[in-house]
């Protein structure tokens, strides 16, 4: 397996391709990954430029139908259906979350932490594709996994009092403490629309080849990236 870089076992969408750097990547190249916006034609045999957006744990989703080298602001979801634009999303335990048709004339990337699931970032990114949403397949990137990420009585109370079904998702740790998945969570979400979904089982808490904010506050971040190929 190449170190560089995970991505789904099966295309999401045709010509569609995904997937997420990791340390190793931005070690080799000599990209300071605090400054992963910097990054430039990654995919240099294409020439396509990155979208990067100014994410803010919301559920803000624009469509995109040009490139801008300025970040889109207050956004953590992006949708084209330009193959000349790669899109991408920033993440150290939250979920990034790619998207596509099966013919790939649509696709989206996703940043979804547990308040962007809450407030409903992917149900607004669906919103922004045409025809049946049974026709679109996704790939959640690694993430945090359940058995590290630790919440609150509050924060159970909150996702349960909204939707009842949320509590498969939940593991009580002890009187005060509960263990969440979110990606269990974003699965659920998507699957109530029919759509087809991977999810890699790397968890960036535990992976020395990932970052992790919940394990040391760190301000670097794994970049993921979706594009298609013409």
């Amino acid at each position: 397996m190449n170190s560089d870089f995970f991505f789904p076992e099966i295309p999401i969408g045709d010509k569609v391709n995904c997937l997420t750097l990791t340390k190793l990547f931005f070690d080799k190249n000599n990209i300071d990954s605090k400054k992963a916006k910097l990054l430039k034609n990654f995919i240099s045999y294409d020439q396509i430029p990155i979208q990067f957006m100014d994410q803010v744990h919301g559920n803000n989703s624009q469509m995109i139908t040009s490139y801008s080298s300025s970040p889109k602001k207050d956004t953590d979801a992006l949708i084209t259906r330009e193959s000349n634009i790669a899109l991408a999303a920033l993440s150290a335990d939250c979920l990034p979350i790619t998207l596509s048709k099966s013919d790939g004339s649509q696709f989206a990337i996703i940043h979804a932490g547990w308040e962007g699931l809450f407030s409903g970032v992917i149900e607004s990114s669906l919103s922004c594709f045409t025809g049946n949403k049974k026709d679109l397949r996704a790939w959640i990137g690694p993430s945090i996994s359940r058995e590290n990420y630790e919440v609150g009585n509050d924060f159970y109370n909150s996702f349960v009092s909204k939707d009842k079904d949320s509590k498969t998702n939940f593991t009580k740790k002890n009187s005060d403490k509960w263990l969440f998945d979110l990606r269990e969570e974003a699965q659920r979400v998507l699957r109530k629309f029919k759509i087809r979904v991977q999810s890699s089982d790397i968890c960036t808490y535990e992976s020395n080849l990932l970052y992790s904010y919940r394990q040391n506050k760190t301000e670097n971040r794994i970049v993921t990236i979706i594009w298609r190929n013409e």
